[in-house]
């Protein structure tokens, strides 16, 4: 186990002005986890749910309200000065847009070798500019590369330019926020072969954030699903697609459409919205939302029951619900979308990814 989270809260106060009242927004609210090195661990669910408030908490760019986290056996929940610093050289975090997460009045070159200036302030100008270079070729791009600035370079580009500057501190553990979702579907499957490329060559272990599920589960070992601020379902990521529990990781796999089930009889549905974090409901947060909540559901919180194989749900009668195992659901899909899970499996394996044409394909990115 490198990372632990142990009933982690962010509560974030509203309000309070001339005309608002004064609020509370749960953003996490409870959460335990762990994550084991070398694996690679996914947190999905709908925006809002509070899984990038989690994702910063675990690497302390957030204060938690509560609970504690641990890296490699050390308690960093209030780490300050030379622990924090140490922390950040350990994780270190991929943002979304690849485009805004970069200082655009910076060469590619003081980008990724600012981290080095702050981490490593003996190493000399001669052996930074050598390793950015080196850091550059990691990602596949070109050492000359680090003498333009951000605007020079497609989206793909600047994403492997956000990898790089991750990878400069030589980090054990890499937290990725969405890292494909602001890109084409082509280069989503590059900058996914380059990630597990690097997870493996380096022994980095990876969290992803993502709400593409043929992403989470084309590259994770694990899978935490979150709803309204807790993880209501967790497990290895083939159990958790091929049998979910929970009625909502059902309905979350079940929105992906599917050519064999026309009629849509047998698909979990979603109805409504999600309650606002800021009041959300009493007993099991999914009840004003689910068809099979009862009374108990509305009353109680069902606690995260483990089960021996590390499955573990949150919902007081998952074993009466839970639908047969979904082999042979959801694989033959639209043709666009069956590229595109081709894309991801040619981009796990190590294949050469050779862009598919479809109306998704991306015509902007270069070679």
């Amino acid at each position: 186990m490198i990372l632990e989270a142990r009933d982690l809260t962010k509560h974030f106060r509203t309000g309070g002005g001339l005309f608002t009242a004064k609020g509370l927004i749960k953003a996490v609210d409870g959460v335990s986890l762990t994550v084991e090195a070398g694996e690679t661990f996914a947190i999905v669910g709908e925006s809002g749910c509070g899984k990038s408030t989690l994702a910063r908490l675990l690497m302390r760019l957030l204060e938690p309200t509560g609970g504690a986290v641990t890296f490699d056996g050390t308690d960093v929940t209030h780490a300050k000065g030379r622990d924090l610093a140490a922390l950040r050289r350990d994780v270190q975090f991929i943002f979304q847009d690849p485009f805004s997460s970069l200082n655009p009045r910076l060469s590619v070159g003081r980008l990724v070798g600012e981290p080095l200036e702050v981490h490593a302030p003996g190493m000399s100008r001669d052996a930074r500019r050598a390793r950015v270079a080196e850091l550059l070729e990691q990602v596949g791009l070109r050492p000359e590369h680090a003498d333009r600035y951000p605007h020079e370079f497609s989206g793909g580009q600047r994403q492997r330019i956000g990898i790089a500057r991750a990878l400069a501190t030589g980090p054990r553990v890499i937290i990725g926020d969405e890292p494909v979702s602001a890109l084409d579907v082509s280069v989503q499957a590059q900058v996914v072969n380059l990630l597990a490329d690097l997870g493996r060559d380096l022994g980095l272990t990876l969290i992803l954030i993502a709400h593409d599920l043929a992403v989470i589960r084309h590259m994770s070992d694990r899978v935490a699903v979150m709803y309204l601020g807790r993880i209501v379902e967790q497990g290895r990521t083939a159990d958790l697609f091929e049998t979910p529990r929970h009625p909502y990781t059902r309905a979350l796999l079940d929105a992906v459409p599917d050519l064999e089930d026309r009629g849509g009889a047998s698909r979990a549905r979603i109805e409504g919205e999600m309650p606002s974090p800021s009041d959300p409901p009493s007993g099991c947060a999914f009840h004003t939302r689910c068809p099979f909540a009862r009374d108990l559901c509305r009353s109680a919180v069902p606690p995260l029951e483990d089960t021996p194989n590390g499955h573990a749900t949150a919902c007081h009668f998952w074993r009466e619900i839970t639908a047969p195992p979904r082999a042979g659901r959801g694989r033959d899909r639209s043709a666009a979308t069956t590229a595109r899970l081709e894309l991801y499996r040619k981009a796990t394996e190590g294949a050469q990814i050779i862009p598919v044409p479809t109306s998704e394909t991306n015509t902007g990115e270069n070679p």
